[in-house]
């Protein structure tokens, strides 16, 4: 019986699929507030309000890349045990919480596995700098403690329409998009049923209710996610059951203001789906020539999280909206909670034993998700790039992107009138001057006759 068992194991690793490549987005791990509301001098005075990635946050992406280790490298073994470069890139914003959340994520991957010094001269492993010597302790080590360093890429800000095509002046249209979205049907639903719960939070904080708004709610829960997760102290006069419900409204803020409709999300979501999908097929390609990486990360925001996820229809501002006011939800995908610290997507692109065809499973949160719009966590990859494809909008003409237009440098009318002039006046002078020298050899030529 145990040689059957072990026979019937082997024939399923043989014919088992093989895990290509795969592609994680996530948001960065806890941070700073970035909002001067609730304990705004405090904030101020220790120069925290610009949203820095904070011990928890480190935590969190360091814990991660453990269990993306353990997933990916020893389960799986799609990555090398120590750190390839030529395995895996590494894209952030350029925003100090995005670069060390991924910076965090990989010491957790590869914690204790940092590379070793050659057999080299002593020599070679010094700067020049007169009496720099490493710790004593240091051994073999080439960083003390095994720590890798990692490469991670950054795009200006200005320019980085994959991982921030959300807001201006990476897309011209943003800020007209958001101003549009708070003027909804949806949202005056979702502020009819938020009522009550900003009157109370307002009286609890002593705050002016008047034009205050669930989107003036959702920047108060921002801090206050930020004082719960890195323990900064919180308002005594507000209540659990109120903080409960105000939650409950942060949760599909983002969606309401950012992500209403399709054009929104399929026009600023269109620039990381190229750079995703040129990723996949280096991956699938057989020409050994074209470099193709393992691992492709993408360290970004929650509402870089949020627009992806929309893209996919795992969730959307409608959905979350029909759950927050308990309505019939259409999107039976639908994830209605907030994109959290750490959150992430990760796609795996497989291939098929038998057919050798490549699928994607794509997990939210550790956890896998139907997709392709069917009760099933696969899709084959050319599905998925139809779906992507054909929902995909023209980000540059939508979101009006202004492209530099051809100079004519053409010279002035004055400027072409002088030189006519000019022209003219040196002609004239030519001829007068042939003029004269036949006058002067015809008067030459008659006294010459006349003596």
């Amino acid at each position: 019986m145990f040689f059957i068992v072990l026979l019937v194991v082997l024939v399923f690793q043989i014919q088992a699929d093989k895990l290509i490549q795969i592609q994680a987005l996530w948001r960065h791990g806890a941070r700073t507030p970035i909002y001067c509301n609730w304990n705004c001098m405090y904030f101020r005075s220790h120069e925290m309000l610009e949203g820095y990635l904070t011990p928890t946050g480190m935590r969190q992406h360091y814990v991660l890349g453990q269990w993306m280790r353990e997933r990916y490298i020893v389960k799986n073994k799609l990555l090398s045990e120590t750190f390839n470069a030529s395995e895996i890139t590494i894209y952030a914003t350029d925003v100090n919480r995005t670069i060390m959340s991924a910076m965090s994520n990989f010491q957790g991957m590869y914690s204790n596995n940092g590379p070793i010094v050659p057999n080299v001269e002593e020599s070679f492993l010094k700067p020049p700098n007169p009496n720099a010597n490493p710790d004593a302790d240091i051994g073999k080590d080439a960083i003390k403690y095994k720590i890798q360093v990692l490469p991670i890429h950054m795009r200006a800000a200005l320019t980085d329409i994959q991982l921030r095509a959300y807001g201006s002046p990476q897309c011209a249209q943003a800020a007209r998009f958001q101003i549009e979205n708070q003027h909804t049907e949806l949202v005056k639903n979702v502020s009819i049923k938020a009522h009550d719960t900003i009157i109370e939070f307002c009286n609890e904080m002593n705050i002016d209710p008047n034009n205050f708004t669930i989107f003036n709610l959702s920047e108060y829960m921002d801090t206050f996610y930020s004082s719960i997760y890195n323990d900064y102290p919180m308002p005594t006069n507000l209540k659990k059951e109120t903080y409960d419900k105000a939650d409950a409204t942060y949760s599909l803020t983002i969606a309401l203001k950012l992500y209403q409709t399709w054009k929104q999300i399929s026009t600023q979501s269109a620039p990381f789906f190229d750079q995703f999908f040129e990723y996949t097929e280096q991956a699938l390609s057989k020409d050994e020539n074209k470099k193709s990486f393992k691992y492709v990360v993408y360290s970004a925001h929650d509402v870089t999280v949020q627009l992806i996820a929309s893209a996919l229809n795992i969730t959307s501002a409608e959905c979350m909206a029909q759950v927050y006011l308990g309505q019939e939800v259409q999107n039976k995908n639908c994830i209605y909670t907030y994109p959290g610290f750490a959150s992430n997507i990760i796609w795996e692109l497989w291939q098929e034993d038998t057919t050798n065809e490549p699928y994607f499973k794509i997990l939210y949160n550790g956890t896998e998700i139907n997709l392709c719009n069917k009760n099933s966590t696969k899709c084959m990859y050319k599905e998925l790039k139809e779906i992507i494809q054909a929902q995909k909008g023209d980000f540059q003409k939508d979101c009006d992107i202004e492209i530099d237009p051809i100079v004519e440098y053409r010279v002035p009318v004055w400027m072409t009138t002088l030189t006519i002039i000019f022209i003219l006046m040196i002609v004239g002078f030519c001829f007068y001057g042939i003029y004269l020298y036949k006058q002067i050899r015809q008067d030459k030529t008659l006294l010459s006759q006349n003596m």
